[in-house]
C-alpha cells in the first residue's frame, strides 16, 4: 500500500507538469532529502560454530518492510552529470529468523517463552536491524530539457549495521534437561561497517526553475557484515556473518542553490544601413562594420529572414540606377554571407531611384541616398 502512494504522488507531481521546462542552472551546489519505503532482503547468513549436526547455522534473517529517509549535498557538473553525498537511514524490525529444513536447529522464536516437548516452537523474535550508509553518487540526467528527466546512476561507500534482537532457540533437538532447558535464548548485539555499492534510478520533475521533485528506486548490496552472538545455553552459533541486500522507492526535494541563467536577449526586427560612395558599390571599412554589427545580431538572434535592398540617388539616369543599385545590394548581400549569414534566409531587391531617404529633385548627388538597407527580421 505504502508503494503504491508513493507511486500515486509521483505521477500526480508529473501529470501536474505542463509547458516548457524551467530554466536551471548547468552547474552549482544542490541540497536533497527524500522519504520513503524499503524492504529488505533475505539476509542470509552462516555461523562461525557448527550446530549440534555438525553444519554450520544456516539462517535467513528476515525484516519487516519499513521507512527510509536520505540526505544528500551534490554538485550538478552540467546539463547531464551529478555528483552527490548521501547518507542514508534504513530501519527494520525482525520479521523471523529461520533456516532450511536440513537444520539442526531451524531458527529463532519469541525470547523467553517456556518450551515443553510437545509445544516446541513459538513467535517471532524481538528487537531489529538498522542501516546507516554513506555513498558517493554519480547520476546522469538523461533528458535534462524537459518536465519530466529520467536519471540513471551508482555509488559507492560503506554501509554501517547495528543488530539488536533476541529469540529463543526454536526445535531444540533431545529431551528436556539441566544441560537443555526448556527455554534457551540467543542474542545478538553487534554492529559492523562494510563496503556497499547501490545501483539507482528514476524520475525528476523540474517544479521550478531550483527545484526539482524526484522519485528514486535504489538496490543496495556490498561486502559481507559479521555480528557476534551470545546464548544463554549450550548452543553458541558465535559470529553470524552474511551480505545485507535492500530495495528502497523515496520520493523527495532537491534545491538547486545556482542561480538559473538569465533569460535570453529579446531580439526585434532591425534595419541596419550601408553607405556608399558615390557612383560605386564597394564596401568601404565603414560599410564592413555595419555589415559585421547586422551579421552578428543576425546569427545570435536566430533570425528568420534579412532583406538587402539597394538604393541610388538621382544623379544618373533612371535605367543606370537600377543597375547600380543591383550591384550595392548584391555587394552587402555578399559581404553577410562572408560574415556568417545564412544565404538561405537572405532576400535581395533593389530600387533604383526610387524610394530615396531624403527627397531631391533630379540629378542631385544627395549620400543619404546611396546606400542599402539591411532588414533583419525574427
Amino acid at each position: 500500500m505504502k508503494l503504491k502512494l508513493l507511486a500515486g504522488a509521483a505521477l500526480a507531481a508529473a501529470f501536474a507538469a505542463s509547458g516548457a521546462a524551467h530554466a536551471q542552472a548547468t552547474e552549482g551546489w544542490y541540497g536533497a532529502a527524500d522519504i520513503g519505503y524499503h524492504w529488505p532482503d533475505e539476509f542470509q547468513v552462516d555461523s562461525a560454530n557448527n550446530a549440534p549436526n555438525g553444519a554450520p547455522y544456516i539462517w535467513d534473517f528476515n525484516q519487516k518492510k519499513d521507512w527510509t529517509g536520505f540526505a544528500r549535498l551534490g554538485y550538478k557538473l552540467n546539463n547531464h552529470w551529478r555528483v552527490e553525498l548521501e547518507v542514508g537511514y534504513r530501519p527494520g524490525d525482525i520479521d523471523s529468523v529461520r533456516g532450511g529444513t536440513n537444520q539442526a536447529v531451524v531458527g529463532l522464536c519469541s525470547p523467553g517463552v517456556t518450551r515443553t516437548t510437545a509445544s516446541a516452537t513459538c513467535g517471532s523474535p524481538d528487537g531489529d536491524i538498522k542501516s546507516w550508509t554513506v555513498m558517493g553518487n554519480v547520476i546522469y540526467d538523461i533528458l535534462p530539457d524537459f518536465v519530466i528527466d529520467p536519471f540513471v546512476g551508482a555509488g559507492i561507500g560503506v554501509n554501517h549495521m547495528k543488530a539488536n534482537f533476541t529469540g529463543q532457540f526454536s526445535n531444540v533437538p533431545g529431551a528436556l534437561s539441566a544441560t537443555n532447558p526448556a527455554f534457551q535464548n540467543l542474542t545478538v548485539d553487534d554492529s559492523d561497517t562494510a563496503f556497499a555499492w547501490q545501483v539507482l534510478g528514476g524520475l525528476s520533475w523540474k517544479a521550478t526553475d531550483q527545484l526539482n521533485v524526484d522519485l528514486t528506486y535504489r538496490y543496495l548490496s556490498g561486502s559481507d557484515v559479521a555480528f557476534q552472538t551470545t546464548s544463554t545455553a549450550a548452543l553458541s552459533p558465535g559470529t553470524f556473518r552474511g551480505r545485507y541486500k535492500d530495495q528502497s522507492v523515496t520520493i523527495g526535494v532537491r534545491y538547486l542553490f545556482a542561480a538559473p541563467p538569465p533569460p535570453p536577449p529579446a531580439y526585434e526586427a532591425k534595419q541596419f544601413i550601408v553607405y556608399f560612395p558615390f557612383d560605386q558599390y564597394v564596401i568601404t571599412p565603414e560599410a564592413q562594420a555595419v555589415i559585421s554589427d547586422a551579421a552578428n545580431y543576425a546569427k545570435s538572434g536566430n533570425a528568420t529572414r534579412v532583406v538587402v535592398v539597394g538604393h541610388t540617388d538621382t544623379s544618373g539616369s533612371a535605367a543606370y540606377n537600377v543597375r547600380l543599385s543591383e550591384r550595392r545590394a548584391k555587394a552587402a548581400a555578399d559581404a553577410l554571407v562572408s560574415a556568417g549569414v545564412d544565404q538561405t534566409k537572405l532576400s535581395v531587391d533593389w530600387k533604383g531611384e526610387t524610394m530615396p531617404a531624403v527627397n531631391t529633385g533630379d540629378g542631385v548627388k544627395e549620400p543619404l541616398n546611396r546606400r542599402s538597407t539591411i532588414d533583419i527580421n525574427f
